[in-house]
């Protein structure tokens, strides 16, 4: 049962067991009137920033052509509004031509391997297939890394000793979808991947700090977009279904399709700093008035901090991904703030903050179905140079991508590509994102970062590099 299920049947928030009414006391302990204060400031800006959404729409998602990445003044209006709102597209990172054809090899390899895993069982739309043609050209294709290089170098860490290497894009195999006309099977409500309930707790994000101004009363100073309070993060600590055991710094997938706003699209709200500040403090907020229908039921003077602090936190089930609604979360205003992207066509790439609130449309509208293929950007990291050697692993053998579980997978699929495939699509750079080379290059980096480059090196082919 997803989580959207769950609270769709209890009708509103649930409670958890009690030790999460002490972690919540714990995190306002002492500064009770710095929360309400930072509290009644992000309702105001909340109601400016949905104005503006409604206004603007879908065109409030930045986009920049792939071209532009070297235009500064274009890169510098991009960057600023990507940073503001969370998600954005990157256009022509793949030519038209080419991203369709991956679409017919695709449709070829599934034709050619019936039994290929697929959910929903009937008529499906989401394939268990990590190691396609078109997935391996797509995760080692120079203008995709290129992409994935300039994205990551958007996020900010504090000081040269965070070990991260953004300009090592490391890839992730995930899954490929195929939502055809009329499919009301695959939508998704409104929710935030990367765990729930860890959030809140000392040992998920807690470990990192990384809400921490937040937790402070300072939600203005709360920084997304710094990578050195993301490295420590424990994102699942309940074993959850579907969870990503790499650091994602964007969420993401190329299309081999034209999609349109109709069509199903993927919905963003575009608000990232102040949503993500809004479904971290809901749970220690209760209305005096709780009808919704009151005129002044959203009004900041209807709202005070609860005394004693319950076990529920809005949206948040151990296991499960978080969600949102408007009834657990009715200041999101999410009839108005959640936007389909604009229209995006074969070879585009699309892209989110992993603390980004999204979800998919009910109902696509296209007469032909849309096809895209899941490419994360992530950087190399500890973490994901050990996940990437198990994922090398399952590749050379066509198993499943170690977070989708194990059995058969591709190991008896026809066509399946191998090494030789990754390096034709990628050359050496191709071959280093999936584990498959060493990296050689670090030039200008610093110390911890030289010292990170040696401890993948040594992770991924210790019969060659010693662990620094």
């Amino acid at each position: 049962m997803r989580a959207d299920e769950i609270f769709t049947e209890n009708g509103g928030p649930i409670p958890l067991p009690p030790r999460f009414a002490q972690i919540k006391r714990s995190l306002v302990a002492g500064k009770e009137y710095a929360i309400v204060q930072s509290w009644e400031r992000l309702l105001v800006a909340l109601r400016a920033e949905i104005a503006v959404i409604g206004v603007t729409k879908s065109d409030i998602i930045p986009t920049i052509d792939f071209s532009e990445l070297q235009d500064h003044s274009r890169v510098s209006e991009f960057t600023a509004k990507l940073r503001r709102r969370g998600g954005a597209i990157i256009r022509n990172v793949v030519p038209a031509s080419e991203a369709h054809s991956w679409r017919e090899e695709t449709e070829t390899y599934l034709s050619e391997n019936p039994h290929t895993k697929g959910w929903p069982t009937r008529d499906p739309h989401l394939f268990g297939i990590y190691w396609s043609p078109a997935q391996i050209k797509g995760r080692a294709h120079p203008n995709v890394l290129a992409a994935q290089r300039f994205l990551m170098g958007l996020w900010r860490s504090r000081g040269p000793n965070v070990p991260v290497v953004v300009d090592h894009p490391v890839s992730y195999a995930d899954r490929l979808r195929i939502r055809t006309p009329g499919d009301e099977a695959w939508h998704l409500n409104a929710h935030v991947d990367g765990g729930s309930v860890e959030r809140w707790e000392s040992d998920g994000y807690g470990n990192a700090g990384t809400y921490q101004r937040i937790w402070d009363g300072r939600w203005e100073d709360y920084d997304p977009w710094d990578s050195s309070t993301r490295l420590k993060v424990t994102s699942d600590l309940y074993n959850g279904a579907g969870s990503c055991s790499m650091f994602r710094m964007f969420q993401g997938w190329l299309s081999m399709s034209d999609i349109n706003p109709a069509d199903g699209t993927l919905l963003l709200c575009p608000m990232l700093q102040l949503a993500t500040a809004y479904f971290l403090l809901r749970p220690f907020f209760s209305p005096r008035n709780p009808s919704p229908t009151s005129p002044n039921f959203l009004a900041r003077e209807n709202w005070s901090l609860d005394f004693a602090q319950t076990s529920i936190i809005q949206g948040a089930v151990p296991s499960y991904t978080q969600e949102l609604n408007s009834t657990l979360h009715p200041h999101l205003q999410l009839d108005k703030s959640l936007v389909r992207i604009p229209p995006v066509r074969p070879g585009d790439y699309v892209v989110w903050h992993p603390d980004m609130v999204y979800g998919v449309d009910r109902v696509p509208a296209s007469s032909t179905p849309a096809t895209i293929m899941y490419i994360p950007a992530c950087p190399l990291t500890q973490t994901n140079a050990l996940y990437l050697a198990r994922q090398r692993k399952a590749f050379l053998r066509g198993q499943p991508s170690p977070d989708f579980g194990g059995g058969k997978g591709e190991t008896t699929h026809m066509g399946r590509p191998g090494v030789q495939e990754v390096s034709d699509a990628g050359g050496e750079d191709g071959l280093r994102s999936m584990g498959l080379l060493p990296w050689e290059d670090t030039e200008g980096k610093s110390p911890t970062q030289k010292a990170l480059v040696g401890m993948a090196n040594a992770i991924l082919f210790p019969e060659s590099y010693d662990m620094v």
